[in-house]
């Protein structure tokens, strides 16, 4: 009895005395710069093997075995701290400067890079708020490889087209989703007279003030895009506007003002001596290549013709570009407020941005208003968001209009031709079609005004132990109205005038439903999601016209004859998804999604579609293998995901027979029409992708991201013809006129690259960082099946042809100039050993693929500098490998009758024309009165190839000591610019950015801005 009760009180004493050896320590582990807490956050006993994660709320606790002090703390994308340990504390990681650091935010969950398992990339907008730009799509440029911005038109508000990762659709849309917020967005051009009155459009995106973004996220692979279902094939990009911080109330202003000009030099013409000369040579050819003079008389033949194509005006030669265009100027005025509490936060801002374009009848007014509340009581969290704007874009005709600035000044205009009277008044007609295009300016005018709202409510409640469940309304409205005035002394307007209005309006109401889990186990860590989402969109459109006025006020009810018409349309969405990601110790992940989407513009059999994706991430660099080369390699991570997603039809009602009473007129007599040609067979187009990836850093400095995708798009939407004796036909809302199609899935197409980013640390010092960030990406496209039996169709001057890329040009190839006759030369190509023979004879050639527009690489290069009070940051863009194709044919004559009677192109050197027979060395043929060749050649490709200054900052802060005592806690001056710079080939003759197609005729340029501001904090 005594030898059992002397064991038990020996266990009893070693037991208390192990006890009191040890320490219980609990804590918790934040972001230092934000205050959120760190989940999965790795704390080990320094110098053991012990340890445990932070959970969801970033708590933990750990026992400290006899004789340790300290503690490690690490975390993906953080810096290591070794602590002293004691219970309570609080241990603040500070945020790794580098890439792998950088917060994925996908609008269903935020990762860590170095945790994700997809392909995307996050854009901070710090360095960029500086930049005078419209529109927040301006921002991504250059700075995500993969990411292609364009425009048709570089006006205030034009629409912009952005494409990841190249084309995967031909008639259903190649626009990425907008996520603002969480939310989807409308995005892309709410111009009702877009591509009839104006080739500018209107972007929703302008309608975003860049300065109230403070992060936007690119989603290129199906990893987190599946969780968007059928509206993410094309990519998806998260915008995270400002929210409130902890802390005291932080007031801002910002205001920059500055002025703007064409970027490069557009479509450059001759001048009127060098304009003169070249005419007269023409005139000289005529008079011996086709009346057979000899070349004294021919001389003299051509200067008794050339004063009525050349004559000298009295006050000179008119210089069209000084006359038709300005210089822009801008002015932008900012003041946001900011600040809360643990429990409280909010945030608000209002600015006001006015732009004139550089054409006299383009710019935009815009104001807009932002306010972000978040409030967190008992189990709850609540966020109330809200954005207005009110819009005012004055528009200027483009294209082949003949009162558009552009056409005229580079093909309708001429030296010769003079806008004034000799008395100083506008004369009523000049130039090529005897339309004076300043008289048109002031008697002409397209104004759009319109009202974008954003508005959120979401509450979140806390279940237990981190399990949460969220709602979530928002609402997106959109309402403008758009007057177009011909007077009736216009040229297009007379005799009595024509106004015209459209009342264009839409409303989008989503509500979202979301079930979130967080749990750490141990090593395991797992994040759940389930959802259901409804998105209900109604979009209405009225018409008014009046003509023939009595007097000079243009309202309808003025107008002895009158016009209009409406529409309705909408369609609705349901969904349901779900999301698992796990991982063990940091070191492995796993994760896959769902959705299940039903759409409305789908027949009941195929209105259901279910989209997917599966991923994979190692992080290798923990193996005990790696150990060695860890002071070289800090980081690691290999990458595999694969998924599909899909792509709605863009027509609401494409499988229904639709008719309609408007306008149908059937000898003499109302009727109906069959606008709506069904295919109840329509489905979904269906985009297949997978992604392999792979991240690391080197030297803690150093990050490199590449990946290689392909993606596969099948069941493609297609308008095919059909035949017209039906006497149906069908409205297509994109191309804005009805057409004889049917929309059919019957194509497929392949996208497959590569791209690499690389981000260095140079310099990090107390007064001294200099970060750089290159990225480049190549992106393959081919068109691998078009209807089953035709395998090419010819559009224009391009072909889209099974197994080639879907814009390829398709056109004869230009093989020079013939010595003897200074006719141009063309290969025969046609297929047989005689294919490189050149003729002079285009009947005896054949076309062929000459060219593509896509580029061979693309990318970006950014800087950012600071030293001590000085700032300085810097973006260029690049593009190789790409053509365009000029296609203002009337100006491809070598001497036809609108080169007589209009501008002539600066490319038309007669230093380089052929000079009579036997000329070996000329580069451009003979140029003779007369000639009316517009042949379709490689001769009018041009080189896309380029380098472009796309931004620069540099600003200068004040000492604080100094500005502390006029109750500011910062000041600062600064100059930016955007577009400062390109270097192109000079065969380019329009801008670098130009449309997806790259189909050239007469388009605004982008501007060259400069900007110099100042911002205060208080």
């Amino acid at each position: 009895m005594r030898k059992r009760l002397f064991i038990i009180l020996s266990l009893l004493i070693t037991t208390c005395g192990f006890a009191m050896a040890q320490a219980l320590i609990r804590g918790s582990v934040v972001s230092d710069s934000d205050g959120s807490p760190v989940i999965g956050a790795t704390i080990v006993v320094d110098g053991t093997s012990k340890g445990t994660v932070t959970n969801g709320d970033g708590k933990f606790s750990i026992t400290l075995p006899a004789g340790k002090k300290n503690v490690r703390i690490s975390y993906i994308g953080f810096e290591p701290q070794t602590v002293a340990a004691k219970d309570g504390m609080k241990v603040k990681l500070l945020e790794a400067k580098n890439e792998l650091a950088e917060t994925i935010i996908t609008g269903y969950g935020n990762f860590k890079k170095a945790s994700f398992t997809g392909s995307a990339q996050s854009l901070k907008t710090d360095a960029m708020q500086d930049v005078p730009v419209i529109s927040i799509a301006d921002k991504l440029s250059g700075g995500v490889a993969g990411v292609s911005i364009s425009q048709t038109s570089g006006a205030p508000g034009g629409t912009k087209s952005i494409r990841i990762r190249g084309m995967s659709s031909i008639n259903a849309g190649n626009d990425p989703l907008i996520v603002v917020d969480g939310t989807p967005v409308q995005s892309g051009d709410a111009n009702p007279f877009s591509g009839s009155y104006n080739d500018t459009g209107s972007d929703l995106l302008s309608t975003i003030n860049p300065n109230d973004i403070e992060s936007m996220t690119v989603i290129k692979d199906a990893a987190a895009a599946s969780l968007y279902g059928s509206r993410a094939a094309n990519g998806v990009i998260v915008i995270t506007t400002k929210s409130g911080k902890a802390g005291k109330t932080k007031l801002s202003f910002r205001s920059n003002w500055g002025f703007s000009n064409m970027a490069i030099n557009y479509r450059p013409t001759l001048g009127g001596d060098d304009r003169r000369a070249l005419l007269s040579k023409g005139l000289e050819n005529q008079a011996i290549y086709d009346l057979g003079m000899s070349a004294a008389d021919a001389k003299a033949y051509a200067e008794s013709k050339i004063d009525a194509y050349a004559s000298m005006p009295k006050n000179g030669w008119t210089d069209w570009k000084d006359l038709l265009f300005r210089t822009g100027s801008h002015q932008n005025y900012q003041m946001s407020v900011t600040g809360g509490n643990t429990d409280t936060k909010f945030y608000a801002s209002l600015a006001y941005n006015k732009q004139l374009g550089i054409a006299y009848d383009q710019g935009l007014e815009r104001i807009t208003g932002n306010a972000n509340l978040q409030h967190s009581f008992g189990r709850f969290d609540l966020q109330v968001t809200t954005q207005l704007s009110r819009t005012r874009q004055d528009l200027a005709n483009e294209g082949t209009s003949f009162t558009s600035p552009i056409m005229n000044y580079a093909w309708v205009q001429n030296p010769s031709s003079t806008p004034y009277n000799d008395d100083g008044t506008l004369n009523d007609g000049c130039g090529l079609f005897g339309v004076n295009p300043i008289f048109e300016r002031d008697h002409s005018s397209d104004v759009y005004t319109f009202t974008k709202a954003f508005s959120t409510v979401k509450l979140t409640y806390n279940i237990w132990d981190n399990l949460k469940l969220s709602e979530k309304i928002a609402y997106d409205y959109f309402d403008g109205t758009e007057d177009v005035l011909w007077d009736k002394f216009s040229n297009d307007g007379g005799p009595g005038g024509v106004m015209q209005r459209d009342k264009l309006s839409y409303q989008q109401l989503n509500s979202q439903t979301q079930l979130t889990y967080e749990k750490t186990f141990g090593q395991h860590n797992v994040n759940a999601l389930l959802g259901f989402e409804t998105e209900n969109f109604v979009n209405s459109d009225n018409y008014v016209s009046g003509q023939k006025y009595p007097g000079q006020l243009y309202e309808f009810g003025n107008a002895a004859e009158t016009n209009a018409s409406s529409g309705y349309s909408s369609y609705r969405l349901t969904s349901y998804l779900g999301r698992i990601d796990y991982n063990y110790a940091g070191r492995y992940y796993i994760g896959a999604s769902m959705r299940t989407d039903g759409t409305s513009k789908l027949s009941r059999d195929n209105r259901w579609g279910t989209f997917w994706s599966v991923s994979g991430a190692w992080r290798f660099i923990d193996e005990k293998f790696m150990a060695a080369v860890k002071d070289v390699l800090s980081d690691g991570k290999l990458r595999l995901s694969y998924g599909v997603n899909g792509t709605q039809p863009s027509d609401y009602y494409a499988y229904m027979n639709l008719y309609k009473y408007s306008n149908q007129n059937y000898n003499g007599m109302s009727g109906m029409g069959i606008v709506g040609i069904a295919n109840p067979d329509l489905r979904w187009e269906k985009n297949k992708t997978w992604n392999i990836g792979l991240d690391l850093q080197f030297l803690h400095r150093i990050s490199v991201t590449l990946d290689y995708y392909q993606r596969k798009t099948s069941d493609l939407i297609y308008n095919l013809p059909v035949s017209m004796t039906g006497g149906h036909y069908r409205y297509d809302g994109n191309a804005g006129a009805y057409v004889f199609t049917q929309p059919m899935n019957v194509g497929e197409m392949e996208n497959k690259g590569f791209e690499m980013t690389v981000t260095s640390v140079n310099f990090d010092t107390k007064d001294f960082n200099w970060t750089t960030s290159l990225n480049l990406s190549h992106n393959s496209n081919k068109l691998t099946k078009l209807d089953g039996e035709s395998q090419e169709i010819i559009s224009g001057p391009m072909i889209h042809r099974v197994g080639e890329p879907y814009y390829s040009y398709y056109l004869y190839e230009y093989a020079g100039v013939d010595a003897q006759t200074g006719k141009p030369l063309y290969y025969i190509n046609d297929g047989t050993g005689n294919a490189r023979n050149t003729t002079t004879e285009i009947a005896q050639a054949n076309k062929t693929i000459v060219g593509k527009h896509d580029p061979a690489i693309e990318g970006g290069l950014t800087n950012t500098l600071r030293y001590k009070f000085i700032d300085l940051s810097f973006t260029l863009t690049y593009s190789v490998g790409g053509e365009a194709f000029d296609y203002a044919t009337w100006q491809h004559t070598d001497g036809g009758r609108y080169l007589y009677g209009g501008a002539v192109p600066a490319s038309y050197d007669l230093s380089e024309m052929w000079t009579g027979p036997g000329d070996t060395n000329a580069k451009l043929p003979k140029f003779q009165y007369g000639s009316a060749s517009t042949t379709a050649s490689s001769r009018w490709l041009m080189p896309t190839d380029y380098l472009r200054l796309k931004s620069l900052t540099i600003g200068f802060s004040a000492p604080t000591s100094f500005i502390s005592k006029l109750g500011l806690t910062k000041a600062r001056a600064y100059f930016s610019g955007s577009n400062l710079l390109t270097w192109k080939s000079k065969d380019l003759v329009v801008d670098p950015e130009m449309s997806p197609s790259g189909i050239m005729t007469f388009e605004t340029p982008a501007y060259r801005t400069f900007a110099f501001g100042v911002e205060l904090d208080f």
